[in-house]
């Protein structure tokens, strides 16, 4: 995976960098001006001071935050989107998908939306979680290819993934 260049941003980018040592990777939409919207889990850090940049304090939910807060002190990567099935199964999971993406004015409205209205649910790390929030945003579809690569699957893990989704989601909705 290549490193993006923040000056090479542009609202409505998926974004994503990496955490404990590269095992997973924390997933946002880029909206401009050096924000980031998203979505966290439960995190070990909620008793830090709020950012002096963007008042941001850890805590669960879906935020607006600086990049600085997003990144945390780590790598920044773009994620793709429209690639070939091949590439899907060699490229690290987690940062790819076969999928077309909305405009990008569409995708910071429903970042935004979704911000507003907290209505994209409670993080879950295998059903519900960053990747879900941002492929969401840029596609209409939330999917995590990553927790799928955990266990090391990719194309076929993502199909089972979407089944046990849906299934998660008729029996809590």
């Amino acid at each position: 995976m290549k490193t993006v260049r923040i000056a090479d941003l542009r609202p409505g980018d998926h974004i994503f960098s990496d955490r404990k040592l590269r095992l997973y990777f924390h997933h946002g939409i880029y909206v401009g001006d050096q924000m980031v919207i998203h979505l966290m889990g439960p995190s070990k850090t909620y008793n830090l001071r709020p950012c002096e940049r963007c008042g941001f304090k850890p805590q669960a939910g879906i935020f607006k935050t600086c990049l600085n807060c997003f990144l945390n002190g780590h790598s920044l990567y773009r994620y793709e989107y429209d690639v070939s099935y091949l590439k899907l199964v060699f490229k690290r999971s987690g940062s790819c998908s076969i999928w077309d993406c909305r405009p990008a004015n569409q995708v910071v409205e429903t970042a935004y939306r979704l911000l507003e209205d907290k209505s994209f649910g409670s993080y879950n790390f295998f059903l519900n979680n960053c990747e879900d929030f941002a492929v969401y945003c840029k596609t209409g579809k939330a999917m995590s290819n990553q927790t799928a690569g955990l266990f090391g699957f990719n194309l076929v893990g993502a199909v089972g993934y979407h089944a046990t989704k849906e299934i998660y989601e008729a029996v809590t909705n």
